[in-house]
Order: structure tokens, then sequence, then C-alpha cells
């Protein structure tokens, strides 16, 4: 990331997992696949690893696209039901030393995007320093597949700007949820998992 600074680690909670968008980021998919599938039944596992293979590749393929660095998952479901929710972590370049682009920032971020209604905008302290916090949402349109119809989703999403120390630019967490009714206790959880957020030094 910058000169002093080697990674960067979070607590995730219980079912969750970090993946890392590198080049083995194939070898993780059949790790992660292979630990997910040990309990299920043996006449059921080719069909679950087929698809859950394919959907996992797809996901962090399309988060490697956007320029990430790593993704969050939720995985393992709660009282039996899948929690949607996940977290990208891209970095951002931007000048200036430690904390001299939140400002400029602020003002970006206010206006929300296209699509995007800001929530609350403010800054916070992420790993003893200041950090930029936006939570918003969006609409985005699931299409009809197969026999399950399309919709219109409501998805809550949760940013991080984190500066890096030293000048690095911005390491940004962006969290997101497309289950309305768990927005607020999971908005609380991404919160949670942002402030553990420590720097690895070399």
């Amino acid at each position: 990331m910058t000169t002093g600074i080697r990674d960067f680690t979070l607590l995730l909670p219980p079912g969750w997992a970090r993946i890392p968008l590198d080049e083995r980021m194939p070898l993780r998919i059949k790790q992660l696949v292979d630990q997910r599938l040990s309990g299920a039944p043996v006449e059921h596992r080719t069909a679950l690893r087929t698809g859950l293979t394919r959907e996992l590749t797809d996901t962090l393929t399309r988060a490697r696209r956007q320029g990430g660095l790593d993704v969050l998952l939720s995985l393992d479901p709660v009282a039996r039901t899948p929690v949607p929710a996940s977290a990208l972590v891209t970095h951002l370049g931007a000048g200036g030393g430690d904390g001299a682009v939140l400002d400029p920032l602020l003002g970006t971020l206010v206006s929300g995007g296209p699509g995007l209604d800001v929530v609350e905008l403010g800054v916070v302290e992420v790993a003893g320093a200041s950090a930029v916090r936006r939570r918003a949402s969006r609409t985005e349109r699931v299409p009809t597949q197969g026999d399950l119809p399309g919709g219109v989703l409501r998805v809550t999403q949760l940013e991080y700007f984190v500066p890096i120390p030293g000048g690095g630019g911005l390491l940004v967490l962006a969290f997101s949820t497309p289950i309305a009714p768990l927005a607020e206790a999971l908005v609380g959880l991404f919160d949670v998992v942002a402030a553990s957020l420590r720097w690895v030094r070399s």
C-alpha cells in the first residue's frame, strides 16, 4: 500500500470470510467450497459444489474487475436463513498527508451520485485516525431468472474511507445488504467490523 504499511486486519463475525482477490483466488474458492460442503450429504455434494463454485467465482470476478483488493462475505446462515451481506475493499489513490483528503472528500460524497441517496455522512475515528463514514441507499433491479421472478431491491450501503498512514491514499470499505428488515442490525455490525481495522506495518 505504502511505505511502512504492509496490510490490514479486521475482526470478522462468525461465519464471515475475508477473501483476497489475488492470483490465488481460484485456489481460495476451492478451499472455501470444500470447507462449506464438508457436512453436506455426499449424494448432493457434486451439484452443490458446481453451483457454489460458479456463484463465488462470478461474485469475486466482478469484485476484482471493480478494483477490489478483498471481499468480505457472510457465508453461514443465521437461524437457518442466509444473510446476504458483503463488503468490497478497494484502494483509492489520493494525494496529501494523513487526513488531508477528508475535507474535499466530504464535499464530493455529500451529493451521493446517480441513484444513490445519502442518509448519513460524517467523520469518525478508525485505527486511531479520522476517516469518513457514509451511509446511503440505492435501488437495484433484479432480472427474472428461470422460475424466479425479478423485482426491485432497496440496497443499504455503508462506506468507510480510511486514509492510509504515510499519504498512501484511502482504503475503502463498502458494505452492502439488500435486506431492508435487517438493515439497521447489519449497519451496526458493519460499524463494528470497520472500527476493528488495524494496520499491519512492515
